[in-house]
């Protein structure tokens, strides 16, 4: 078992503007930004930040990443399909070492002080390991799971099931993520025609990934029948859309089937060192105990003050524990 760091590459894609979700009190892109980056600032080594903007870029967001790494416009944006399929092909004509590791990061993350460091050596102490998630806490039973995932009742690591304990952080079996997630180089070359295929399957394309890159089923024949069956649920201006959409997840399913060999292990954290900042899922999903322990508002406070010390202007309500 190595524990030598793997190389760490960070590819932060973000949006100019915003969107109409529910978010918590203390949410701001610039806090997104900054939190990213106090997190990269606790590794040993420093990584490569390129930022890859879609769209008009706000001065304050800009001024920043202009100082602490590459900025990069897409070429073909308006969607955050467009710029995910952009990024991947990119990145994947880039030359490099098959063990290089790198995160894909979206725009709207928290991220604790360690997070990234945790994944380096998580990385480094599985240097077999492909993929790697810091947000979720849906665990496969890795014994029942066969064709189709069999998700376990206790959130993370807690139930029985293949674990891995790196430092604090006990690594996990993860049924899927969104699409900020860590990736070697190796598995980028290898998966980039199914990643960018799946990103086209509509819906939660990301958790449909997650499933396909470990050989599973991504989608179920409820979700196909309901695409090309779409009468009784969507107007029929719709329904062109809809059968688009299930011809899209048919071609998708021939890859997914994946040999023994050939299929990935998605390793997620536990306690999750990200947070989606939006507003809380509606039922509450199943946390760890560990990931319960986290006060991410003192988490965006404190983030907020390393900013501020850092010459990046974030401000969040005094409600969330922030400067005024």
């Amino acid at each position: 078992m190595t524990t030598t760091p793997r190389p760490l590459r960070v590819l932060h894609r973000s949006y100019g503007g915003d969107n109409a979700k529910p978010r918590p009190e203390y949410y701001s892109k610039l806090l997104a930004l900054a939190a990213l980056l106090r997190a990269a600032d606790a590794l040993d080594v420093a990584p490569e930040l390129v930022f890859i903007n879609d769209g008009h870029m706000p001065q304050e967001r800009l001024s920043v990443m202009e100082r602490f790494g590459e900025v990069v416009s897409v070429r073909k944006g308006g969607s955050d399909t467009n710029s995910y399929r952009e990024m991947l092909a990119d990145e994947n004509a880039r030359s490099g070492e098959p063990n290089d590791l790198i995160w894909l990061a979206e725009d709207d993350y928290l991220y604790v002080p360690d997070a990234l460091r945790q994944l380096v050596a998580g990385s480094a102490a599985m240097p077999d390991a492909d993929y790697f998630t810091l947000y979720g806490a849906r665990a496969i039973d890795v014994a029942r799971s066969r064709r189709t995932a069999v998700i376990r009742p206790e959130p993370a690591a807690e139930g029985t099931g293949q674990v891995v304990d790196v430092d604090e952080v006990s690594w996990y079996r993860a049924a899927a993520t969104t699409s900020t997630f860590g990736i070697t180089r190796r598995a980028l070359s290898e998966d980039v025609r199914l990643l960018r295929h799946f990103s086209l399957t509509g819906g939660a394309w990301d958790s449909a990934t997650c499933k396909a890159i470990q050989g599973l089923a991504p989608f179920s024949a409820k979700h196909l029948r309901r695409d090309f069956l779409p009468f009784r649920e969507v107007p029929p201006a719709l329904w062109p859309k809809s059968y688009v959409r299930g011809a899209l997840r048919i071609a998708s399913i021939p890859l997914s089937m994946r040999s023994a060999g050939r299929r990935r292990a998605l390793l997620g954290s536990d306690p999750e060192l990200i947070i989606h900042m939006e507003a809380p899922d509606d039922p509450p999903r199943a946390l760890s105990a560990r990931t319960q322990k986290i006060d991410w508002a003192a988490v965006a406070s404190e983030t907020a003050e390393w900013a501020n010390d850092h010459g990046i202007p974030v401000v969040i309500p005094s409600a969330a524990g922030g400067t005024p």
